[in-house]
């Protein structure tokens, strides 16, 4: 009696990164391609040397309605890329990394992007050679291999999903319709002014299906900090304790770098909240969680902790930002606390460095 074959999971032959993209919407080869197609067009462009990345390039994707403003990377020669940062939050990242204001923790934690980047074969995951394979792209012709991902606020970059897919599709090809312009008029200058910059509108009733308006788009405003989820119960009876008052408390979070998952998912960006004893660096306590849980939250989870644990109540409490602050400040009231904004903590600056070497594996 022949033994019978070991069951197996049909996966369509159509869909690419199906097993990198469990429980979403993959991307079709057809997708792929013309993905791919558009990459190959801008590339033989050599857009930084026509572009600088400050010079975004803003399109109105089809699909959620959002704008998607678009740099060009590579004048400095390291990096040969297009990202595309999706709606207001992307376009504040944007400027931040333009002021070099923001660590690689808090990007991953905080931005939504799609990009195209171009790098050598050897830095090329399975699934990219995979697909590059399938696409008949070039192996030793000094070709760069695109590849295309998406980083979603708190993770790492990934495949793109068949709506990324989509999305970065439209991207790429606004900004050759630009570049294309420019380079080949060499008096059009579309950043004159201060913030504004040539918007891409597909239309398909004329030539070339396309426009290209002027459009001011300041940097919008940072959103109002959200409010506290505090554990009321825990709250009260904390507030029903007598605890005596001494010393200062450090409260700190660190945006997590340290990719956290399984092989071939994505990978989630945890981040750090903590609470130190500013006289003695001693750790009352720590908590290690999801990047996109807002940083004033873990702070006020790891504050309450620390009360518990010192059975005591800090005279001060200092913390790096204001945003910070004003988050904290309600709860901070209630206990009587003083809350304040201090340039250096030194003693949580000693705590984030030997937790960061320990996660990192340095240690």
């Amino acid at each position: 009696m022949s033994k019978k074959r070991a069951a197996f999971r049909h996966v369509p032959t159509d869909l690419w990164f199906v097993e990198e993209l469990a429980g979403e919407t993959p991307p079709s080869f057809a997708a792929m391609q013309r993905l791919y197609r558009l990459a190959s067009d801008l590339f033989a462009l050599l857009p930084w040397q026509v572009l600088d990345e400050s010079q975004l390039i803003v399109i109105r994707d089809s699909g959620s309605n959002e704008l998607c403003y678009c740099s060009v990377m590579g004048a400095l020669g390291e990096v040969y890329s297009m990202h595309a940062y999706i709606g207001a939050e992307g376009f504040r990242t944007f400027r931040k990394l333009e002021a070099e204001a923001i660590d690689p923790g808090e990007f991953f934690a905080t931005t939504r992007s799609v990009y195209v980047e171009f790098v050598p074969r050897a830095e090329l995951q399975p699934p990219d050679r995979k697909l590059l394979a399938a696409l008949h792209h070039p192996k030793d012709c000094g070709y760069a291999s695109p590849i295309f991902r998406a980083i979603r606020p708190g993770f790492h970059p990934w495949f793109v999903s068949a709506e990324e897919a989509r999305m970065l599709a439209e991207c790429i090809a606004a900004v050759t319709v630009v570049c294309t312009a420019v380079a080949s008029q060499k008096n059009l200058n579309f950043w004159k002014e201060a913030e504004t910059y040539p918007m891409v509108k597909w239309v398909e009733k004329i030539e070339p299906g396309f426009q290209v308006n002027l459009v001011k788009s300041p940097v919008p405003p940072e959103p109002p900090i959200p409010p506290l989820h505090v554990d009321e119960e825990c709250l009260r009876r904390l507030l029903d304790k007598d605890y005596p008052i001494r010393g200062k408390m450090e409260l700190d979070y660190i945006f997590g770098g340290i990719p956290i998952g399984k092989k071939n998912e994505r990978k989630s960006c945890a981040s750090i909240a903590l609470a130190v004893d500013a006289d003695t660096g001693m750790i009352y306590a720590t908590e290690v969680i999801d990047a996109r849980v807002p940083c004033g939250e873990a702070l006020s989870r790891v504050f309450l902790k620390a009360i518990q644990s010192s059975r005591a109540l800090p005279t001060e409490v200092p913390v790096r930002s204001p945003k910070l602050k004003e988050s904290l400040d309600q709860i901070m009231r209630s206990f009587g606390v003083k809350l304040h904004v201090a340039r250096r903590l030194p003693a949580a600056d000693q705590a984030r460095a030997h937790l960061l070497e320990f996660l990192s594996g340095d240690s």
